[in-house]
């Protein structure tokens, strides 16, 4: 089925003019997989016009770049910031498949999008009614732990020669994705040697993948585990904590010093984010999945929000203490069976 999928993807793109993008805040999957892409379409369609545009990268991923560019002289980032990209054919968005995370450049009406877009993702396919959403060619494969073995496959299928800049920046992607590993399976591991082969030094991947926290980064974690109310459902503790910023490495401190589920939200004016992770063993054990209630929770209160099991997040403008009681709630039901 995937095969064919890829097959009718890139029989589509053949003659259109594409703008890759991916979510905001781009992490290093988001990134790597962009990069890729876009050096798939220009070998397969060299007379194809293909831009990409990543206005928003992550911390770790600008630490990532500054590290890839002392190692590959031939490495050549390039995002879009001030072209007129109106008049493209086809927007592929990566690693996300809800458009409430994406941002489109100024010279495209986001609102009232007339460009057909697809996905190419791994989270929970959301099904949402986007009119310009080209369904039948989305490459959503929630089994795979990143975007970047998505695209992986389909320059495999494409018998696609890559360089030792591109399997470096695959593999660092899947790494990071998969917590190393931790969340894939036999075919994350596959994939992963396949690339790795005898071009790469595998330690070198993952001293490139090493973050370093500034002081307000570490002071967000501390205030988090400060601030923490904990909560026993069963045999399972969740904690709930509140920070100004770094709610996702915040709430995965939490998991880090014990917790089995990790909650940490800010408010900003008219805005708030939750993020939240959970550790493997309370996904396996009761079937927890973040991303499933985070997702249907979105829907319910007019946000935009979703993930995996163990990592979701969701953005909102009003109703943060009624979404977080149901969060809670539905997590506390889930561990209590």
């Amino acid at each position: 089925m995937m095969e064919s999928n890829i097959r009718d993807f890139i029989k589509f793109v053949s003659n259109k003019s594409i703008l890759i993008t991916s979510h905001i805040s781009t992490d290093i999957d988001g990134f790597a997989s962009a990069f890729v892409l876009k050096f798939f379409f220009t070998s397969f369609y060299p007379d194809n016009r293909c831009f990409l545009y990543l206005p928003q990268l992550s911390k770790h991923t600008k630490q990532f770049i500054e590290k890839i560019l002392s190692q590959f002289q031939d490495f050549n980032f390039k995002s879009e910031t001030v072209k007129d990209l109106s008049n493209i054919d086809l927007i592929v968005i990566l690693d996300t498949n809800n458009l409430d995370q994406v941002e489109l450049p100024p010279s495209i009406d986001a609102a009232g999008l007339k460009i057909p877009v697809v996905f190419i993702d791994h989270h929970v396919e959301l099904h949402r009614e986007y009119p310009m959403v080209l369904d039948r060619l989305n490459l959503v494969y929630e089994d795979y732990s990143s975007t970047s073995e998505i695209i992986y496959e389909i320059c495999k299928q494409s018998n696609l020669h890559l360089n030792k800049l591109q399997k470096h920046l695959l593999t660092a992607a899947i790494l990071t994705d998969s917590g190393r590993f931790k969340h894939g399976n036999n075919s994350t591991i596959h994939n992963v040697s396949e690339l790795v082969g005898d071009d790469l030094n595998f330690q070198d991947v993952i001293l490139d993948l090493k973050y370093e926290k500034d002081l307000s980064e570490k002071i967000a974690t501390i205030k988090a585990v400060q601030r923490v109310k904990i909560i026993k459902e069963n045999e399972w503790l969740i904690g709930v904590s509140n920070v100004s910023s770094f709610e996702a490495r915040a709430a995965r401190s939490l998991i880090s010093i014990g917790f089995d589920v990790g909650i940490v939200y800010s408010e900003k004016k008219s805005k708030f984010r939750i993020s939240s992770r959970a550790n493997e063993k309370v996904c396996t054990k009761t079937n927890l999945h973040l991303g499933k209630i985070l997702d249907h929770l979105s829907k319910e209160f007019n946000a935009s929000g979703g993930g995996h099991d163990g990592a979701a997040s969701l953005n909102g403008k009003e109703g943060l203490t009624l979404i977080l009681d149901e969060f809670l709630g539905e997590i506390k039901a889930i561990l209590s069976q």
